[in-house]
């Protein structure tokens, strides 16, 4: 069960009701521009609790902060890491931060969180036995903290671990609009989305610096490579065809990522034991998703990728979007989140 929390403004700085929050504009960063930028590392969730919160709680905290997603490997988006109260001055402006307060606990920590937040501490108490505050740039921008109140260390443990989803949310919300404001840090490739408006029966907004890798457009297919020395390779692919009824199926989604992969991608394909294989909904279609690893027998060579399927019954299409990544040297996930944050642009045309 999720308690309530709570919403206030220190200063200029809002925190907000995590959750609630539909997020910027695509185009927009909605950081604090008037603060320093913080200073990055935001693979890792700086954590700050009193000996026992942490020695109870870290196993739970580790288990579910530090999930796993599946690409080639087992990866993580992050790593959670006790710190010394102490040395918050070393760390504070670091992008990702969660403080554990018992408030009838007369420890460093929580006591320090006690002056950070008086009055969201004064409330805690039978009526209001747990809570947690999100703050968005409370020191620095691009920043999250959290911090979790309980009235004793029993009910502040039971709040974390009924929270844990949620608190996941905040930090991979915040690490999801960094990657994109990245991505978009040089603007639109506005080019090729006016050939895609003027050729086809949707566009996305591509950022500039992606290329035209593959271009077929008698069979409805094109695909853009992001490719910057020292990261990973990203693909991008759309397919499309005309359809009467909608036989989009996850045998369908296999078979057209197959051909692809052969026909575009020298030779790439899957195999049934790499891949997973789910209903989902993109962009409010009802659609199939396919992800796991590719590889080429040729080459040798291997990556992840991502794809959808799914059916726009006034277009009477079907689509098929993929997303791929090649980068033996090291993680891959970021550069797949990138792939899908550009992906969820996607917008069907009705041509005249």
């Amino acid at each position: 069960m999720r308690r309530k929390f709570i919403a206030l403004i220190v200063g200029c700085v809002l925190l907000v009701i995590a959750g609630c929050d539909n997020g910027p504009s695509l185009r927009k960063s909605s950081s604090d521009h008037k603060k320093p930028l913080s200073w990055g590392q935001s693979h890792r969730i700086f954590t700050y609790a009193d000996k026992k919160a942490w020695d109870y709680g870290q196993l739970e905290i580790k288990k579910s902060l530090e999930r796993q997603f599946f690409t080639t490997k087992n990866e993580v988006l992050f790593t959670v890491e006790r710190h010394d109260i102490s040395k918050i001055h070393t760390y504070y402006k670091f992008a990702n931060l969660l403080f554990l307060c018992d408030v009838s606990s007369k420890h460093p920590v929580s006591e320090y969180v006690k002056e950070i937040i008086p009055e969201q501490a004064a409330m805690i108490g039978d009526s209001l036995p747990a809570t947690m505050v999100a703050a968005k740039d409370l020191w620095a921008r691009d920043q999250r903290v959290i911090f979790i109140l309980g009235k004793d260390l029993e009910q502040l443990l039971l709040y974390t671990f009924e929270n844990l989803n949620l608190i996941f949310e905040i930090y991979e919300g915040g690490e999801i609009e960094r990657i994109e404001n990245v991505v978009y840090k040089l603007g639109l490739n506005e080019t090729e989305i006016t050939y895609e408006k003027e050729h086809y029966p949707w566009y996305l907004e591509l950022p500039s610096q992606y290329r035209v890798f593959r271009r077929d457009d008698a069979y409805n297919f094109v695909s853009y490579l992001c490719r910057v020395k020292k990261y990973p390779d990203r693909f991008l692919g759309i397919y499309w065809e005309s359809m009467e009824e909608n036989n989009v199926s996850k045998e369908w989604l296999y078979q057209k990522r197959l051909e692809i992969g052969d026909k575009y991608y020298n030779g790439d394909t899957l195999f049934f034991s790499d891949v997973r294989q789910e209903n989902t909904d993109f962009l409010g279609y009802k659609a199939y998703k396919l992800s796991g690893r590719w590889q080429n027998l040729t080459s040798f060579t291997g990556g992840t990728f991502a794809c959808w399927g799914f059916y726009d019954e006034q277009q009477k299409i079907a689509y098929m979007i993929d997303n791929a990544v090649f980068f033996p040297e090291g993680d891959k996930l970021r550069a797949l989140i990138g792939l899908e944050i550009i992906s969820n642009t996607f917008k069907t045309i009705e041509k005249k």
